[in-house]
């Protein structure tokens, strides 16, 4: 029974690892991500690239698989032309092709299925994630995450993901919208270099809105500067009373008109270090990050771990 209790303990502590962005591998394919679905293309036309991606991200040692459906919407996708039950598939295709990466892998852990969502400006033209300002109303953006939502819901998903969520107005009106649901649901905002939204809002008012919401497990910053990682993780502790999940991207700048990056890779590995010995409860990398970083975070994570 000791043993047994020291075994739950340990599992209680472990720092978990999400995968890495979806883009990168592509880009370094030669895709065309220049779409209005981004890697969600990939998802309708070369799934066979994407179980592919998801499978390099699991020998490379993640335990969450997230799908690739980021841009990937049910207005999106209606607007486009297609059907109510093609939709369906979609989005459940998104989640076969992680469970079919599991079963041709050899690794022994087990993998969690996340399914990827973004914010409003995901579908919004005139909208940026890293600009955080909508001119839509209110309504616009609860229709809009009720409509993915009442798809999302009959897909069998382990953790709908919410991310790079750019200010608290979408924080408030997503606390509605997920009154509706029964699965498990982590957010992640994107923030600036002062640890606040995109538009300026408050990051400490949205971990308290986030706090009450017993659906939501998990709270996290993505896309922003690896930097500010040991920043961000002692917001998150020091205002949200939800676990800690933090995955920058490279640390290079994103043009949003040009659709670029630009600027230098600042991802080292004293960071990784850095950012376990706060303990997080899950670490990944988002834009920019790929198999190698997502690898090196599993060497220090298993590291970090055997020392606790």
């Amino acid at each position: 029974l000791l043993l047994d209790f020291f075994n739950l303990v340990f599992m209680i502590n472990k720092i978990k690892l999400l995968d890495g962005s979806m883009s990168f591998p592509m880009e370094q394919l030669g895709y065309n991500l220049k779409n209005k679905l981004w890697t969600g293309m990939a998802l309708v036309k070369d799934p066979d690239m994407v179980r592919d991606i998801h499978k390099g991200y699991i020998d490379a040692g993640a335990d969450y698989i997230s799908t690739s459906t980021y841009q990937i919407s049910y207005d999106r996708l209606k607007n486009m032309g297609y059907e109510s039950s093609e939709i369906k598939n979609i989005f459940q295709k998104s989640v076969d092709l992680v469970n079919e990466a599991i079963q041709e892998s050899v690794s022994k852990r087990e993998i969690k299925i996340v399914g990827s969502f973004g914010p409003y400006a995901s579908y919004d033209s005139q909208a940026s994630e890293y600009i955080g300002e909508y001119s839509s109303s209110d309504d616009e953006i609860i229709n809009f995450h009720n409509n993915n939502l009442s798809v999302i819901e009959k897909t069998d998903l382990d953790i709908i993901l919410y991310e790079t969520i750019p200010c608290l107005r979408e924080i408030e009106i997503l606390s509605e919208v997920l009154s509706h649901t029964n699965k498990e649901i982590w957010v992640s905002i994107t923030c600036d270099k002062n640890i606040k939204f995109r538009d300026g809002s408050s990051f400490k008012d949205a971990c308290k809105i986030i706090s009450e919401i017993k659906k939501i497990t998990t709270l996290g910053v993505n896309c922003f500067s690896p930097k500010l990682v040991e920043s961000a993780i002692n917001e998150l502790k020091k205002y949200s009373n939800k676990k800690v999940l933090v995955y920058p991207n490279s640390g290079e700048e994103y043009n949003p008109r040009g659709r670029f990056w630009s600027g230098k890779n600042e991802f080292n590995d004293l960071m990784i270090k850095n950012w376990l010995s706060l303990s997080p409860d899950i670490i990944g990398g988002c834009c920019r990050v790929g198999y190698d970083n997502i690898k090196k975070m599993r060497e220090e994570i298993d590291n970090h771990n055997l020392k606790k």
